[in-house]
This record gives structure tokens, sequence and C-alpha cells, in this order.
């Protein structure tokens, strides 16, 4: 009785080892293991090499970044950001909140752009969808939707440019470029007006900033001068000064103004 269980604990606890050796491999004998061994699927098709695997590795990661400069993401943000250091808080709202917000109202300001790069480029999505999502397939199919829906995102880019910035990084190019490549530039380049675009985005939103900033100055001041006035120089003037902005900020409805703002202010 004793042998039968010490048999069985030792089957239990052996059956997982043994299950971890390796099998042998046998030599293939079909055309699906033949395919297998050669690196091709079932169907024929090839698997994707690991430069088409970086490839979309490296899209993937640049994608965010993509979305932050080349829409209207980044001046929401920063205007928001420069709002709420005016008003001397530290972190009411916290980053997450105010990434969150400039999402949100980008996807509200871009939606008309990117439903026009949806139709520009529908044909190429509706009849040209690969089946493997990695695959030169897929890698093709993504270049020729960029390809077709690049259109209405240049036009987004050249209404919210400045022309000065425009013309200036267009001559910068062209001192920078070698001579085949001078007599190809033009002012509506993506590689013309994605920099535009940022230089553009950047002066705004810190044109904005200062407007945001002279009242909570002015605040900031009429308090320090008041307190100096009445003798209380060990006072901080921003344990008083804080509370009437809060106030004027609500009376004034200021985040909503100030977000509804920015969302008409593109083009």
């Amino acid at each position: 009785m004793k042998f039968l269980k010490f048999l069985i604990l030792f089957l239990v606890f052996a059956s997982p080892l043994l299950a971890q050796q390796q099998p042998q491999i046998a030599a293939p004998t079909t055309s699906q293991q033949v395919a297998q061994a050669v690196g091709a699927n079932s169907d024929g098709s090839v698997n994707p090499s690991l430069v088409t695997k970086l490839a979309v590795l490296a899209g993937l990661a640049l994608l965010p970044f993509a979305i932050m400069l080349l829409t209207s993401f980044m001046k929401i943000v920063i205007v928001l950001s420069l709002m709420r250091q005016a008003l001397g808080v530290q972190q009411t709202p916290p980053n997450q909140v105010l990434n969150g917000i400039a999402l949100l109202m980008t996807i509200y300001v871009m939606f008309p752009t990117g439903l026009a790069m949806y139709h520009a480029a529908q044909g190429v999505i509706d009849t040209r969808a690969p089946i493997a999502v990695i695959s030169p397939q897929a890698a093709l199919y993504v270049v020729d939707v960029v390809d077709k829906a690049k259109e209405p995102l240049r036009e987004f880019l050249q209404r919210n440019c400045s022309t000065k910035h425009i013309a200036g990084f267009y001559k910068l190019a062209y001192q920078i470029f070698p001579d085949p490549y001078k007599k190809e530039l033009k002012q509506n380049d993506f590689l013309i007006l994605i920099p535009s675009f940022i230089t553009s985005q950047l002066k705004t939103a810190f044109e904005i900033g200062v407007l945001i900033y002279l009242p909570f100055f002015v605040i900031d001041l009429v308090v320090a001068n008041i307190l100096l006035a009445m003798g209380m120089m060990m006072l901080s003037p921003l344990t008083i000064a804080l509370p009437i902005k809060l106030l004027l900020l609500v009376v004034i409805d200021g985040w909503t103004v100030l977000i509804q703002g920015l969302a008409m202010s593109f083009r």
C-alpha cells in the first residue's frame, strides 16, 4: 500500500518534469511543415522580415508625437498649463486632467479634418485592407492610405500656419538642402509646413498666455501693495491673492471661456 502511494506521488510530481523535456525535431513531411520551416505560412504568403517589423514598431512609437505636434493638442495643453501657473496653484488641475482636456478638445477641433482624410482614403481603406496586421502588404497599405489622406492634413496645417514662418523655413531649407533638391522645394511641402505649424502654434500659445497672465499679475500687484501699506510684510501676498483669483475665475466662468476660445481659434 505504501509502495502504491509512493508510485502515485512520483507520477504526479514527475509528470511536469517529463513534460518540459524538448521533443525531437522530425523532418518535415508535408507541404505545410515545409512552409513553416522556411518561414512561410500555410497559404503560401511569406512572413514579414525583421526590417518590416522594425518599421511598423517605429511607426507606432512615433504616432503619439505626430498626434501631439500635427494637431491642435500642443497649443491647447500649453495654454491650459499657463492658465494653471497664472492662478498660482501647483498641481490643480493635475497634468493628467489637463492632458485629457487637451485630447478631448483636439478630437473636437480635428474631427472635420479627420473626416475629410477618411473620405479621401476611403477607396483604399475599403478595397485593399490586408488580412495580416504585420506584413509587407500591411506596410504598403499604410503607405497608400497616408498618401491618399495627406491633402486634408496639408490644408489644415497651411491654414493654421503663419505666412512669415512658412517663408522663413522655406528660405532655411533652400539654404541647407543640396542643389538637386532645391528645385523641387515648394512652400506647401510637409517639410516646410510641419516646422512652420509647430512654431506658429507655440507663438500663438504664448501670446494667449501673456493675455492670461496680465489680470492675475495686476491682482498680485494690488494685493502686495495693500499689504505693504498696512505693514503686513510678513504675510504672503499669495495667501490673499489666490482666493481673489479663484473668485474672479468662477465669476467669469474662465475655464469654459478659455476652452471654447481655444477651439474656435483654429481655422
